[in-house]
């Protein structure tokens, strides 16, 4: 067995929480523990074994710990066997105790730990199973022991060789044909199994698996030389392709190719896949799920070949092709860290796979740590960045060894008896906290750099943006994790850590399930660079030694160009080339070069710093006398070139700065940040302004009105029409402030309540004054915006205790705040809306002040809740349903208008003060739903708490809330898309630990007992409606949620598309509703239409043409049906009388924002195809064209035979044509024509 399979000592497993096992028993334990230590350190690490596993023997591999043995109650309590009620109720045994308190403990949830132990069981594969997998193991070793030596070519007789049997060596580089050195192959020195498969950390993921085969080519093949010029590189790549020959040769392993080890050029590797997936036919694809398995020929060398302190990371081995003497420039030449730690790391595999083995002995935890590390980088795409599971690995042994007990920013340490929870938390708190770039990571064992000048610590921080070196200590192993890479792992850990240590939320699906690799949505701004320029000056020719990809070296410096312009204005700037380098070829191809990606764009991704991204002017250095301000300037001033200037500011200072254009809005404000990154890639990079795209900016034009166009600005401006809340928002305190004021009020004013999406900065357009459009030459109308308000006067106990006595006084006090508001507010205007008086939700008072603002006032005395109760309950004692249902509509409506709608407004504007770019989204949400003809059916204040879901708690699975709308908008669909509505509420605490643990379980519990929903099947849970249906009572229904997941996903596909693309022509499809799939289109008349100008499909050429010949007459020249559509919505009145007409036959859809069509959608369950006629059909119906069927023929002859006055009974059908009819009359003016699907 090799050492690092130790067959003779299999160790003890460790309880998961030392603190709770008996002292005599984990005494014993670190006994047993510490022989085991000292027999793995007896053990040489001798790389002769290793072939060993090769031979036979893959049941013998490394096996899992072994069980805990019992302790002697346990034996016991085994041996009893209780019957009856004993068995049942028996006390827990240790083990059990011990689980239950870790669950408690540790998980803070028995469901959280169970979820781990079904991800472990799932990510992890089955051992026993792997039968077909060790027979292509064998048969490739088999293979390459077969292997014979060959003659030692030239480069050409190299390439000619290979090219008969159809391979083409994958050279890292052009090879320079004048080369002297010969190119050889003889039989491998070992042939053996590497990596996660023999410590047992597989973990599949989306692409399967991976099992390492390692073959050590014999030092006599190379020179002591080789290290430099790409000669081991080229030489490596001839040795791969004489192996991939004789592979290719055996049908078992005809499915061949190559590949890019870690999307390093110059390495390339084997990968074999099977031939079929069928486990029968000896396939093993099916190991690794939809992934597959994919077995991956490493060719490594002797690590006692080179000498080490020549390929430290300040030396130079790949020279200039014009440097002749190596020696006579060494000092000038630049150094080459990563291409010496990709030699170097050719010979290390064996080392660290006796380090990983002897910690997965010692720590029974470690692998499902491992195995769980690998599921949360794999789900951040942080693997495919550099940060691979093995580096997590190998962080783990450090914290577990002394190695972090020298570092000064963290400390945070490990124990062999941790659980692999414990383990993967503390882990993860570590990288998130831990000072990379002070304090590098050294895994020798005083965790200090080894005692050499070119190992030193400064060596490695000065070549790598990331230090974590091996035992040795002189390999880093993250010498390809940049700071890019480095920034998105601490920012991801920094927001896990959060999760980990909240109580209250569903932690485990944002840790270990959510997918966080998809760009869109993820970042708040995306630039999308369509490809990398053929040069720039950057990529200078000594940078090219180190960098031979263009596109690595351009998803290197481009980070770090950006982070010194905006680095203040995000929390994360992240490239993704979407062309990685480790794609599969073909054995007969040329290796893939930057060219054969040139049409494969670049992202680069943004997470917004929200106030800082928002700032128009970019401050630079202070300009002053002192050298280093002199260079700070000039440096900045390069950085920037001519849009750099001093200014003076307020405070006198002079300083350098860069000035941003914007209009004002906030909206357009987050786009600066996004701009300044194009403007410097496009400044520094050579990349033109045609070739990027910036994404977050393409919907501002749905939140204005006239269609949001060139044209339609200019009518607004024209219209003085105000494009900011804060206007509305300082009428409604003026309002608030003079009603107080009102002198001959019997009772005093508490307070003025808003209760209107408007005055909590979400509804979807802005709130107009009434003189907005005054004057102008518009004949057609606009409806005059009104804010509902609640005046609440101070208690008392003298209002009446009826409903209709209630009604009568407060209209009453309506008249007389009116009269006051006339006479004692100049410019005022006041009307009073008569009541309904069984209704306490109708009945209000019009005002508009002098502002031009307008408000719809109720007021709250405070028994109306008690009085609406109290009417239900004498509703009820009748008997009668409908006047049951009626009452209890009306006690929910109530406790809607004068209590709910008061306390969400208030919770909702405390939310969007902390989240600024909460109110641009909930608005550009609101007009998606509203654009598919859905806001029918989503109240308000539904679409407010949905879209506060996103935002609230850390922005959830994301590491931050979204800092634009564009992001907002993108989640938001991806909840609509994904949440399980039917089984599950959305609890929405807008502050935090609004709703407690135990409060969450009951809501929970609540969904998912039978029978317990009350209206629709939407729950919003908050802490003012726990059970979540305040908002959704009346819908959305099951056809309407259905509909908005199917929109929601085809939404998201767009977007993602046009991202991937690059085009955002199309984009705004995402708001064009698709009509095929409703029964009844009905077109209005978009003139009669009062909020046409709101429309998302506004055509000017739509509406009349005029131009007044004197300005100041055009508003005298509308006619008194425009002026009366100023203050009536038609729209709303048909819509309300085709409800009315045929309640549950017939669904609405309506874009309440100015649509200009109308879909009906007859519901199938009610509205039948056939029936027998009777009385009361609650549509519209007409006999069958057959009058009786013979059936119908033959029970009437027998009921003839009986009674002749009885008549056969008629079969009708459903009269659509007579329904389209009706809605087209009650519609008469307003409708221009309808079209029936079942025409």
């Amino acid at each position: 067995m090799p050492p690092f399979a130790p067959k003779t000592t299999k160790p003890a497993t460790a309880p998961k929480r030392a603190a709770i096992v008996p002292k005599q028993k984990r005494q014993r334990e670190e006994e047993e523990s510490r022989e085991e230590e000292k027999d793995m350190d007896e053990i040489e690490p001798d790389q002769d074994n290793a072939e060993d596993i090769m031979d036979g023997e893959f049941s013998e591999m490394e096996s899992d710990a072994a069980e805990e043995p019992e302790s002697k109650s346990d034996s016991k309590a085994k041996k009893r066997k209780p019957n009856g009620s004993d068995a049942k109720y028996r006390a827990p045994s240790n083990e059990e105790m011990i689980q239950l308190k870790e669950a408690t403990d540790l998980f803070q949830s028995n469901l959280f730990k169970l979820s781990i132990d079904e991800l472990l069981k799932e990510a992890s594969i089955d051992y026993t199973k792997t039968g077909n997998l060790d027979k292509a193991l064998h048969g490739i070793k088999a293979v390459l022991d077969g292997c014979s030596d060959l003659k030692d070519m030239t480069l050409d007789q190299a390439v000619a060789s290979l090219a008969k049997k159809d391979v083409v060596i994958p050279f890292p580089e052009q090879v320079d044909p004048s080369i002297q050195y010969k190119f050889s192959f003889k039989k491998p020195e070992k042939v053996f199994i590497a990596g996660s498969y023999l410590v047992k950390t597989i973990t599949k993921g989306k692409n399967g698996f991976n099992v390492d085969v390692a073959v050590q080519m014999p030092d006599s093949i190379f020179t002591e030389k080789d290290h430099i010029n790409n000669r081991y590189f080229n030489k490596r790549a001839y040795y791969l392709a004489v192996i991939a020959a004789a592979l290719k040769s055996k049908p078992n392993f005809a499915n061949i190719r190559f590949q890019h080890l870690n999307k390093d050029p110059r390495k390339p590797i084997l990968v074999i896949e099977s031939h079929t997936s069928e486990k029968s036919e000896g396939g093993f694809n099916h190991i690794g799920g939809a992934g597959g398995v994919q077995i991956r020929i490493l060719p490594v060398i002797n690590p006692e070949f080179f000498a080490t302190h020549k390929l430290a990371p300040g030396r130079n081995s790949n020279r200039p092709q014009t440097t002749d003497s190596a020696s006579s420039v060494a000092v000038a030449l630049p150094a080459t860290p990563r291409y010496n730690t990709s030699l170097l790391m050719d010979t290390t595999l064996v080392s660290h796979l006796n380090l990983l083995h002897k910690q997965a002995a010692a720590c029974p935890a470690f692998r499902d740590a491992v195995i769980l590390g690998k599921v949360w980088l794999n789900q951040r795409g942080l693997s495919e960045s550099g940060f691979s599971g093995f580096i997590w690995s190998l962080v783990i042994v450090y914290l577990l060894g002394q190695g972090n007990r020298v570092n000064q920013s963290t400390s945070v340490s490990l124990k062999d008896s941790f659980s692999s929870y414990q383990i993967v938390k503390l882990t993860i708190d570590f990288l998130a906290n831990h000072n990379f770039a002070d304090e590098p990571l050294f895994l020798t064992p005083d965790g200090k750099p080894i005692d050499h000048p070119d190992f030193s610590a400064k060596s490695f921080t000065q070549q790598f943006d990331c230090v974590i070196v091996d035992p040795s200590g002189k390999v880093n192993v993250a010498a390809f994790v940049n700071a890019s890479t480095l920034s998105h792992l601490q920012f991801e850990a920094k927001a896990s850590l959060r999760l980990f240590n909240d109580l209250g939320s569903e932690k485990f699906d944002s840790l270990f399930l959510k997918n966080l690799t998809e760009p869109m949505g993820y970042f708040d701004l995306i630039l999308r660079v369509n490809d990398v320029p053929e040069s720039f000056a950057a990529y200078k020719p000594s940078v090219q030694l180190d960098f031979p990809s263009k596109r690595q070296f351009f998803a290197h410096f481009v980070p770090r160009l950006l982070r010194l312009g905006i680095k203040t204005r995000t929390h994360l700037i992240k490239l993704t080339d979407s062309a990685p380098l480790n794609t599969n070829w073909s054995l007969n191809e040329a290796k893939p070069s930057d060219d054969d990606f040139e049409t494969t764009a670049l992202y680069v991704g943004l997470i917004l710093d929200p106030e800082a991204a928002i700032q128009v002017v970019e401050q630079g250095p202070t300009s002053g006398d002192k050298e280093e301000d002199a260079k700070a300037v000039e440096n900045f001033r390069r950085l920037w070139g001519t849009r750099s200037s001093l200014r003076r500011f307020n405070d006198g200072s002079l300083v350098e700065s860069v000035v941003w254009e914007s209009d004002g809005t906030l909206e357009d404000r987050v786009l600066i940040t996004g701009r300044m990154a194009a403007y410097l890639i496009g400044r520094h990079v050579n990349v033109e302004e045609e070739d990027m795209k910036l994404f977050g900016g393409q919907f501002l034009n749905v939140l204005r009105e006239f269609g949001g166009g060139e044209e339609g600005k200019e009518q607004a401006i024209a219209e003085r029409r105000t494009g900011t809340f804060q206007d509305a928002i300082d009428a409604f305190n003026a309002f608030s402030k003079a009603v107080k004021a009102l002198d001959g009020i019997p009772l005093d004013i508490n307070a003025v309540i808003a209760a209107d999406p408007g005055l909590r900065h979400s509804s979807i357009f802005v709130p107009q004054p009434s003189y907005a459009g005054e004057g102008t030459n518009r004949l057609t109308p606009i409806l005059r915006d009104q804010m509902d308000v609640v005046i609440e006067f101070e208690s008392s106990g003298k209002w009446p205790d009826s409903v209709p006595a209630l009604q009568h006084m407060k209209l009453a006090f309506y008249c007389k705040i009116a009269d006051l508001i006339a006479s004692q507010i100049p410019g005022s205007l006041a009307t009073v809306s008569k009541p309904d008086i069984s209704d306490l939700t109708t009945g209000w008072l019009n005002v508009r002040m002098p502002s031009g603002y307008s408000f719809r006032a109720r007021i709250r005395t405070g028994v109306e809740l008690a009085l609406a109760n109290a009417a239900l309950i004498s509703a009820t004692s009748t008997g009668v349903p409908h006047l049951k249902s009626s009452a209890l509509a009306r006690v929910s409506q109530t406790e809607k208008v004068y209590k709910t709608i008061g306390s969400h407004t208030h919770r909702f504007q405390n939310v969007h003060f902390r989240y600024p770019h909460l109110s641009s989204t909930v608005r550009l949400v609101k007009r998606w739903i509203s654009a598919h003809w859905l806001s029918l059916h989503f109240s308000e204040e539904a679409v407010e708490i949905l879209v506060t879901s996103v935002f609230v708690n850390g922005g959830g699975a994301y590491a931050s809330p979204p800092a634009c709308a564009f992001s907002g908008l993108v989640r938001v669909l991806e909840l609509f898309w994904k949440w399980d509505w039917e089984r599950e509420a959305l609890i929405v605490e807008f502050e935090k630990g609004d709703v407690s643990v135990e409060q969450r379980t009951v809501i929970q519990a609540k969904v998912g007992e039978s029978g317990s929903k009350k209206g629709g099947l939407m729950r919003l849970a908050t802490a003012d409606d726990l059970e979540g249906v305040a908002w959704t009572l009346n819908g959305p229904s099951a056809l309407v949620l259905k509909r908005v997941k199917v929109l929601a996903k085809a939404s998201y596909k767009l977007l993602k598309d046009a991202v991937i693309s690059g085009d955002d022509s199309e984009i705004a499809k995402i708001f064009a509703t698709p009509t095929d799939g409703y029964d009844y289109i009905v077109e209005l008349d978009v003139t009669k239409v009062p909020r046409y100008h709101q429309s998302i499909t506004y055509d000017p050429e739509m509406l009349p043409r005029h131009k007044s010949k004197f300005k100041n007459l055009a508003a005298l020249e509308k006619s008194p049906l425009q002026r009366f559509l100023e203050s009536f919505n038609p729209v709303d009145n048909l819509i309300h009388d085709i409800e009315h007409a045929f309640g549950d036959t017939m669904t609405v859809f309506y874009d309440m924002n100015g649509g200009d069509k109308i879909g009906l959608l007859v519901n199938q369950k009610v509205v039948v195809p056939q029936q027998l006629w009777k009385v009361n059909i609650p549509y519209t119906v007409k006999p069958q064209d057959d009058l009786e069927s013979d059936d119908t023929a033959s029970k009437a002859a027998s009921v003839d035979k009986k009674s002749k006055a009885k008549k056969a009974k008629v079969l009708v059908v459903p009269d659509y044509a007579s329904m389209g009819a009706e809605i087209e009359r009650m519609g008469m003016g307003l409708i221009v024509s309808i079209s029936s699907a079942f025409e």
